[in-house]
């Protein structure tokens, strides 16, 4: 007789390839083992793991291929605490695959086994594991914290990138290890903020933003920074910088409110035929939109001073490596869109002093001379199309 096996994986292969009309039946396999075979010495061989049931009368063998770690599918494999744990030795037949002795390494069956070395380090960071590991705490903060259940498919499993050298650098590397442990910890609470429960499956799906905010993290680490601590300076910059922006049009709120009083003004004094009164008008108006456009050229010299400010915390991001700027550098396109808009603003406003200066003389030249008002007129309406580009 040929050499039997001798552990309960081979033993499932063994029955699998040998007996004869093999049917699935449950969670059960089962067929008739073949007369070539001493059907005594095989139920007494056979390893009880698999739970065998043998009917000696027809030589039927009943057995549970997956209690000697044989799965017909990934799926099957995927299942219970084998979410969290590989077995050593095990074969998923949909590959043709035995796990320690195939060649190769199918990529399905590789993105399992990636996940579940991720699960196996991320469940050293946690602060606590519930279900014998099938969830796992992360506490950061009272207001801050997780539980990361162990829930995945299949059908969720994927290719995770530089997985090996980022588990290596990141878990098993022991310099910095508790700043490490921190960081990784502060990158899952970051992405995962306010949700108090996650699926592995998420982090899975995740992993790409989860694993550059960890390199990013640790890359301002080593150079006396943190990813979160600089996000937070510019944050705490740019608000400062906001509210600065907003006072440049709050600080002439009142002057602009007066151009259409002085306008109304203007037009109830001018008084036909009299010079006097209408040059005094003119010379008033032409004041206060001189005091105003000071005014305005103090605010717009404001601004550009903090738009110079802000482009050289830009150009200082600029000079950490690309994955630390390529996450902060998003903090500055709001408040570069806002410096835009307060020159537009004060352009505008800008403008309209200049407008409500030339209706008055406008005005004043049709009081004097009130056959020129058809030509004055014309002539308005071509300046108001110049000034708003219609």
């Amino acid at each position: 007789m040929q050499n039997l096996p001798t552990n309960p994986h081979d033993w499932a292969l063994w029955l699998l390839e040998q007996l004869n009309g093999l049917q699935n039946v449950g969670p059960n396999w089962e067929g008739r083992l073949p007369d070539d075979w001493d059907l005594e010495v095989i139920s007494r061989e056979i390893s009880p793991e698999l739970e065998v049931m043998v009917d000696k009368t027809t030589r039927r063998i009943e057995f549970k291929p997956k209690n000697g770690s044989v799965y017909q599918t990934l799926q099957e494999l995927v299942d219970g605490p084998r979410k969290r744990n590989a077995p050593s030795l095990f074969t998923v037949r949909e590959f043709d695959y035995t796990h320690g002795r195939s060649e190769n390494t199918p990529t399905p069956i590789q993105n399992y086994i990636d996940a579940v070395r991720l699960w196996k380090h991320m469940a050293g960071f946690a602060d606590h594991d519930r279900d014998s590991g099938g969830q796992l705490l992360y506490i950061k903060s009272f207001d801050s914290k997780l539980w990361l259940s162990s829930e995945y498919t299949a059908t969720d499993l994927r290719y995770l990138p530089r997985i090996s050298e980022f588990i290596n650098q990141y878990f098993e590397d022991k310099h910095h290890e508790d700043q490490k442990r921190n960081i990784v910890r502060s990158a899952l609470l970051e992405i995962f903020k306010n949700k108090p429960v996650v699926c592995f499956y998420e982090l899975i799906s995740s992993f790409d933003d989860f694993s550059d905010r960890v390199r990013s993290s640790y890359t301002l680490y080593t150079q006396d920074f943190s990813f979160e601590k600089l996000r937070s300076e510019i944050d705490k910059q740019n608000r400062e910088d906001t509210i600065r922006l907003n006072k440049t049009f709050s600080d002439i709120q009142n002057q602009l409110l007066a151009l259409p009083a002085a306008l109304l003004a203007a037009g109830a004094t001018i008084k036909d035929g009299s010079w006097g009164v209408n040059g005094s008008v003119i010379i008033g108006v032409g004041i206060f939109a001189w005091v105003v456009k000071q005014l305005i050229l103090n605010q717009k010299n404001s601004i550009d001073a903090i738009a110079g400010e802000i482009e050289l915390r830009r150009k200082k991001i600029l000079d950490q490596p690309r994955e630390i700027s390529d996450g902060v550098l998003v903090l500055f396109k709001e408040l570069e869109k806002r410096v835009e808009r307060q020159k537009s603003v004060l352009d505008q406003i800008y403008k309209a002093i200049y407008l409500v200066l030339f209706f008055v003389v406008v005005l004043v030249i049709s009081a004097q001379f009130p056959d020129l008002l058809h030509v004055i007129a014309s002539y308005s309406l071509d300046v108001i199309k110049k000034f708003f580009n219609i």
